[in-house]
This record gives C-alpha cells, sequence and structure tokens, in this order.
C-alpha cells in the first residue's frame, strides 16, 4: 500500500460513526424560534414536527399537532431555585400531565395545573392520588401501574413500571450538609416556601417500586421518544418493552442526579441510556435542587456516550428553548 493510502486509510478506521441527526430540524417557524411554551401561549410546530422543551428538573413540553403534553410539572420551585420564566398560574393549555413518580420535585404544581386547563394526570396511584388529595377532581386523574396503552392524535403512550433511584441516607446527609455548610442556612421565611411546596407531593416508600413510571411515546410512523424521569434499576418490563421494540428509540430522556458524584451518577444513568439506545440523547434532572443537590456537570456522560454509544448524539437545551423533531424520520429498522 502506497503511504497516502495507508494514512488515508488510517484516518477512515479513526473516526467514529456518527448519528444520524436529521430528524432535529432548524425551523423558522415560530414555535422554533420562540422561547415561550405553548402552554403559556406560544406557538404550536407545524404539521409532522414535535417541538420539545425542557423546563427545568424533569419538566419538559411536548407540542405536536395541536396538542400540548406536559411531562412533570414542578414549576414552582421555591426562592432559591433559577427561574424558569414562568409560573404555574401562567399555564392556561395543556392536554395530558404524564407524571414518572410523586415527589414534589416532579408533581408539585400538576393538580393545579391540570384544574387550569382540565388535562388529565396521569401517574401510579401515588400520583393520582396526591393530585385529588390536592383538589384534582377524580375524572382528571388517570391512574398507570404498567403495561396501559393510552391514544391521542398521531401518537400512543404506554407506562412501564421502572424503579426510582435510591441513595444510602449516609450518603445524602453528608452531602447535604456540606451544600448547606457552602450556601449557607436559608431563612425561616425560605424554609416555610420550601416546605409548602414539599407538601405538593410524598414521601410515600411504594414510589421506590411501585410507584415510578417510564413513558414511550410512539408516532404514528414508529418514531419512538422514551422518558425516565429518576435513574433507578432497570426493571423486567423495561426490559421487555425494549425487546418487543426492537432495542432502539429515537429519542431519550433519562435522568442524571441522586448520586451526587459523575462517576456513580453515570453508573446508574448511562445503563438506562444504552439499554433505550436512542439517536439522540437528551438530559434532566442535572440542575440544583436547592439544599438537595447541586447541579450536575454533564460532560463526563456526555463523553461516555460518545465513547460507548457511537450511533447516539447528546444535546442539553437551555430552559425553554424549543428543540424540533421531525418525526416522519423514525430510526431506519435493522
Amino acid at each position: 500500500m502506497k503511504r497516502g493510502h495507508f494514512i488515508a486509510a488510517l484516518f477512515l478506521v479513526a473516526l467514529p460513526v456518527h448519528a444520524d441527526k436529521s430528524f432535529v430540524v432548524h425551523l423558522s417557524a415560530p414555535a422554533c424560534q420562540s422561547l415561550t411554551p405553548a402552554a403559556v401561549g406560544g406557538p404550536m410546530p407545524p404539521a409532522g414536527i414535535l417541538a420539545l422543551r425542557w423546563l427545568g428538573t424533569t419538566n419538559f413540553e411536548l407540542d405536536y399537532q395541536g396538542q400540548v403534553i406536559l411531562l412533570d410539572t414542578y414549576y414552582d420551585r421555591g426562592p432559591r431555585m433559577r427561574p424558569i420564566g414562568f409560573v404555574p398560574s401562567d399555564v392556561k393549555r395543556a392536554n395530558a400531565i404524564f407524571v414518572g413518580h410523586a415527589h414534589f420535585d416532579h408533581m408539585s404544581d400538576a393538580a393545579q395545573v391540570a384544574i387550569q386547563t382540565g388535562a388529565s394526570v396521569i401517574g401510579a396511584p401515588t400520583v393520582t392520588d396526591t393530585a385529588i388529595s390536592l383538589g384534582l377532581p377524580p375524572a382528571q386523574a388517570v391512574t398507570a401501574r404498567g403495561g396501559e396503552v393510552m391514544h391521542y392524535k398521531g401518537f400512543t403512550v404506554e407506562a412501564i413500571l421502572a424503579q426510582h433511584s435510591t441513595l444510602a441516607p449516609e450518603i445524602l446527609a453528608a452531602f447535604q450538609n456540606a451544600i448547606k455548610v457552602t450556601a449557607g442556612a436559608p431563612t425561616s421565611d425560605v424554609v416555610a416556601a420550601e416546605a409548602a411546596i414539599m407538601k405538593r407531593g410524598t414521601w410515600d416508600p411504594k414510589v421506590i417500586t411501585e410507584g415510578t413510571i417510564a413513558y414511550l411515546f410512539t408516532f404514528d410512523n414508529g418514531f419512538r421518544l422514551i422518558f425516565r424521569n429518576s435513574a433507578g434499576p432497570i426493571t423486567d418490563a423495561e426490559r421487555a418493552v425494549v425487546g418487543r421494540i426492537g432495542g432502539r428509540t429515537d429519542v431519550a430522556i433519562v435522568a442524571y442526579m441522586g448520586q451526587y458524584l459523575a462517576e456513580r451518577q453515570m453508573a446508574a444513568t448511562l445503563p438506562i441510556v444504552q439499554l433505550y439506545h436512542p439517536r439522540l440523547y437528551i438530559p434532566s434532572h442535572h440542575d440544583a435542587l436547592a439544599g438537595l443537590f447541586m447541579d450536575m456537570g454533564l460532560e463526563p456522560l456526555f463523553a461516555g456516550i460518545r465513547d460507548q454509544m457511537p450511533g447516539t448524539s447528546y444535546l442539553s437545551p437551555l430552559y425553554r428553548e424549543a428543540v424540533c423533531l421531525d418525526v416522519r424520520k423514525a430510526a431506519r429498522k435493522n
């Protein structure tokens, strides 16, 4: 082999396998440019386009075919949190609210938003029971235990029994004490405000093994998006679903929070991303939770995906930024 050909061959071997990101589209459509969520009056995307927005923690908005779907609902996050740009009373439009589990930082505003919009609240019994106790009309509560399939215009949503992450109490206490020492103790007014928010969720231990639901969105042409709002152990139900759908999704939203250190959190989050094998990974729950968790740097996780999952890309939008996806471009079947 000639020297030039040999060098060219080396470069060809060294090049990574790039993920197909053609379904992430950059459109001039107002819904793809605006920072205003459709839930608070912003524009809807054109036909065939799914507009996705991260609204802090594990809150997301999915806009498609004239429908506004909310994933988790924790907007009034307290005085020590970074603002997301609107408050719960601003939300006037939603068709459904899918809640991953019933801790306060995932559902504290679900009942209020559902009452304002008429949306259904979908979640495990701990979710719907808590929402009803906060004033949600029972007719708007849809209880899911895993296996249910709900139908919407242009897509279905399948509930999958997942599992919440766990953290040793001594580790939790040590890090929270360190956060308190570093940030300083909150004032009594702040403590009261945060306590009121926490009461709009539950600490029922059933949340861990019975009360955490992942949601698989399957669009009419086979485009798939998975939402998993806690990085607990992978369940048999998840493995069964992944096997049934052929071992791949197009988009995976998986939580990256709970273990404090990147190495420990990667050990929890990366296997879930690998299980769902998406073309695009979007992180969640990596922003700080005042007094409980610190901001988690995404670089180690993204590097792990780059090195171990060459067919998967990653994208971390800022609060309220639209990511527009052409769902007509589903992953090619193997």
